[in-house]
């Protein structure tokens, strides 16, 4: 263990601080996506002219960038320079968003495809900073989160960014929705990204503890190797990544199919999918973060798991004359996804040693990018492509007056690739001092009826 301390002042200043940041990053994450993928993002590619394809593609390629998280961990292991590589590469992250938003008002506006991978190629280095900045700050909140408050501190810490992200979400929806060209898309990117810098810039003033590094620095083949020899991490990975893999099949086709099959405008899509899921975020994230300390990380990953892997089925009872059906949905996606990131993430961190931690953080976030995420994008972009001419011209009748397309058979795989990463991966791995979910859900049922 590192025998660095900070007093209970600085402590708690640092930790307000991180909250604040997150404040101004949710502006960025929101409008361009996490790392991309928003409606507005969605919007402003189907405005350029990509296809179901080439978008999944253009979604997948700069998660491919997850692969600089080895040689970011190596620098962070044989450095130490944790606050310095995660400024730096912070900055760049949010930086080349700008170019992003100039690029469309500069070429020809023929210039379609030149557009699509100009910005394909900024995006992908800004996803590479983007991973190099993720297992940083991973490292750093692992050494600076004291581990009895980690579910609460987390946990507000969710439900701050939450509120952000959806007042963002209002006001970028109702001006996109007026000014829903380039320019438009050029103006509120460009504020995303000045959004962005504010939140790096603010972790200057951030306590940083010292990295505890080997008396031997370890080479980069180590780093590479040293998390797949750790089990029970590695069977954590492989849940991760199949859980991630069965969600990401459908991910981008969601705001695709609410603004060209629902015809729903940018603000009623923000509506949906920011404030009403923000609304329960903000309800149950802080009843996570306790269950979180009180039962473990593991058993809040599985209960909030199960009510993720339902989501895509409610989503096949939706159409356009059934736009309630979508608020419904993004009720129990805020419901379920707040509890899922919440101990998702805090495993990621504590389940790793601290020597060496983001290494394992590397593995975990390389393998559930590209696998998980990025393999998902692609596979649910090629169904997409060849799948949605098939059921047009089928016309097959489905539920509530609706024919069966693409999408809907596409909400069905992944429910039933969620439940399967459930059923086969989490039991594979153990978390120290968790109790079970059984017991978890028994003492909440409990709590329930009285």
């Amino acid at each position: 263990m590192s025998s660095y301390t900070i007093s209970d002042s600085d402590l708690k200043r640092s930790l307000n601080l991180n909250i604040y940041a997150i404040t101004f990053g949710m502006v960025f994450f929101t409008i361009v996506g996490n790392p991309i993928g928003s409606p507005i993002f969605t919007g402003f590619m189907r405005k350029l002219g990509a296809g179901d394809f080439v978008y999944s593609v253009v979604l997948a390629l700069p998660l491919l960038g997850a692969i600089s998280q080895i040689f970011g961990s190596y620098l962070l292991e044989t450095t130490g320079k944790r606050k310095f590589v995660f400024l730096a590469s912070g900055f760049v992250h949010r930086f080349l968003w700008i170019p992003v938003a100039i690029i469309p008002l500069l070429l020809d506006g023929n210039s379609h495809q030149a557009m699509i991978w100009s910005i394909t190629i900024l995006i992908t280095v800004s996803s590479v900073a983007s991973s190099v900045t993720g297992v940083a700050f991973n490292s750093w909140m692992g050494a600076l989160v004291p581990p009895d408050i980690v579910g609460r501190f987390f946990g507000m810490r969710t439900l701050i960014s939450t509120i952000s992200g959806a007042a963002t979400a209002l006001i970028v929806g109702l001006f996109v929705d007026r000014i829903d060209n380039l320019f438009g898309f050029a103006i509120v990117f460009a504020v995303g990204a000045l959004f962005g810098l504010m939140d790096i810039i603010t972790f200057y003033f951030i306590k940083h503890p010292p990295m505890e590094l080997s008396y031997d620095k370890p080479s980069l083949i180590k780093i590479i190797t040293e998390p797949f020899k750790n089990k029970n991490y590695l069977n954590f990975v492989i849940f991760a990544t199949a859980f991630s893999f069965g969600v990401n099949f459908t991910a981008p086709f969601f705001n695709v199919y609410m603004l060209e099959d629902l015809k729903m405008n940018y603000f009623a899509i923000n509506l949906a999918t920011q404030v009403m899921s923000s609304l329960t975020t903000i309800l149950f994230v802080r009843q996570w973060g306790v269950l979180a300390d009180r039962y473990g990380n593991k058993p809040v990953t599985f209960v909030s798991g199960l009510i993720v892997a339902l989501l895509p089925l409610m989503w096949i009872f939706t159409s356009p004359s059934n736009i309630t059906m979508v608020f419904v949905a993004n009720i129990f996606t805020g419901i379920g996804w707040s509890g899922y990131n919440l101990a998702l993430f805090n495993q990621s961190i504590w389940l790793a040693p601290e020597r060496n931690r983001s290494s394992y953080i590397a593995c975990f976030t390389l393998l559930t990018s590209v696998v998980g995420t990025a393999a998902g994008y692609v596979c649910g972009g090629t169904f997409m492509q060849f799948g949605r001419p098939f059921f047009e011209k089928a016309h097959i009748p489905f539920l509530m007056s609706t024919t069966l397309s693409a999408f809907f058979i596409m909400c069905i795989i992944s429910s039933i690739l969620r439940f399967l990463a459930l059923a086969l991966f989490h039991q594979l791995y153990n978390e120290e001092n968790s109790k079970s979910s059984k017991e978890m859900l028994l003492d909440i049922i409990s709590q329930l009826k009285k």
